[in-house]
């Protein structure tokens, strides 16, 4: 699992000569991780919401006019503000569906506003640390926040292969579906 809504649909075809008599149980669910885990670069650039244009546009349009108070919102750490097309969306604990083409995620932390990284972004995505940082200023930040936008989420895909592993190798896994 990872702190991201990210609301997929998988597929799992089983070729004939390793179907059994038996079905394909989906990997349990897990507890959503802490997000605090997850936002952690100490490299991302911090947007001041007094001087940058953008963000004052969002907070000023029609749609948002009088509906936040930015003081509140800095004091809520690990606040998740999704800037949309016109609008502008909160997320508590949960970062929204990473997209190619959407680097407009920020967060607040120890009360500034901070743009999320490619590097928290592949965390969200589920790759480990040691990989996520060895990518890290290697890929412009633009091409890497677009693909891990573009990425199935490496957790999610590990327990699927797993649990298909198990199946073609006989291996009983109905606790998967029963819980126990």
């Amino acid at each position: 699992g990872v702190p991201q809504m990210r609301e997929r649909v998988y597929f799992v075809g089983i070729h004939k000569d390793f179907q059994k008599n038996s079905p394909f149980f989906w990997p349990q669910e897990v507890e959503t991780p802490d997000i605090r885990d997850y936002l952690i670069d100490t490299e991302n650039a911090i947007l001041n919401h007094h001087t940058d244009e953008t963000f004052k546009r969002y907070l000023n349009n029609k749609y948002n006019k009088n509906k936040f108070d930015i003081k509140e919102l800095l004091e809520e750490d690990y606040l998740v503000i999704d800037t949309r097309q016109s609008d502008l969306r909160l997320y508590r604990g949960a970062v929204p569906t990473l997209r190619a083409g959407r680097h407009g995620i920020l967060y607040v932390k120890d009360g500034k506003l901070r743009k999320l990284t490619g590097y928290e972004s592949l965390l969200l995505q589920g790759f480990p640390k040691k990989m996520a940082s060895e990518i890290k200023g290697r890929i412009p930040e633009g091409h890497l926040l677009s693909q891990a936008g573009n990425a199935m989420t490496v957790t999610t895909i590990a327990k699927i292969g797993e649990q298909l592993s198990k199946y073609i190798r006989g291996v009983d896994c109905k606790w998967v579906a029963t819980g126990t």
